[in-house]
């Protein structure tokens, strides 16, 4: 009697310990985010993927057999459980996109109207400057930081460049007459996420503005 009793008590203590783990199937579960970035014209294009995480089958624990019992008395049988399956599943990719515009450059010059050959003409820009920001997309985060040039064309056949950050300049003309005056931004930069290093923009990314101006000889008077 006393060992039909042990015997019970160990296959229900088998039955408990089998039945009773915790379910596994989530652990591990993760999602990797991809984001890249890419140039439409004067726009940036910045584009993020999370792809579907397929879950790993997971097999559910069929209990072992109990041990034999005492042969003068009625074994004891368990339930023998078939190895089940479950179907991986996957949840559906997630995207987004965002294009962020760069800022509209322009230039002023002084004076405005009246300028006369040999006299500095003034030139203050205003936009192409260092750009850094960080924006949300999906569930992680993209940090650019873009750093401009500015390219001038003056109309008279000469050109000059300005490095990232000046705002200010100025130019002598020579000649009297109606000159086109070019400003291009060139913006080149890098990016990264909170996972990833640093990475190249694609360059090319341009803006523009132009005016014109009518620079006048100065009049010379002779007073007695």
């Amino acid at each position: 009697m006393a060992r039909t009793l042990k015997t019970l008590i160990l296959v229900i203590f088998l039955n408990v310990a089998l039945f009773s783990k915790p379910n596994l199937a989530n652990a591990g579960e993760c999602a990797q985010t991809c984001v890249t970035v890419t140039r439409e014209g004067g726009e940036l294009v910045i584009t993020a993927r999370r792809d579907p995480v397929k879950r790993k089958p997971v097999a559910s624990a069929s209990p072992s057999s109990s041990p034999s019992p005492s042969p003068t008395h009625a074994p004891f049988t368990t339930t023998q459980k078939s190895v089940s399956k479950r179907k991986a599943k996957s949840r559906p990719s997630l995207s987004d996109q965002i294009r962020e515009v760069l800022p509209s450059v322009s230039f002023s010059i002084l004076p405005r109207s009246g300028a006369l050959i040999w006299e500095p003409l003034l030139i203050h820009q205003a936009g192409c400057a260092p750009v850094r920001k960080t924006l949300p997309i999906l569930d992680t985060s993209i940090t650019l930081d873009l750093q401009p040039t500015i390219q001038w064309s003056w109309g008279d056949g000469s050109s000059e460049v300005w490095s990232s950050g000046r705002a200010r300049g100025a130019h002598i003309y020579h000649r009297p007459g109606r000159y086109l005056i070019d400003m291009r931004c060139a913006w080149e930069g890098r990016y990264r996420t909170p996972i990833s290093g640093w990475m190249e923009i694609p360059p090319g990314i341009i803006s523009s503005s132009r005016q014109s101006v009518e620079l006048f000889r100065a009049r010379v008077f002779f007073t007695e």
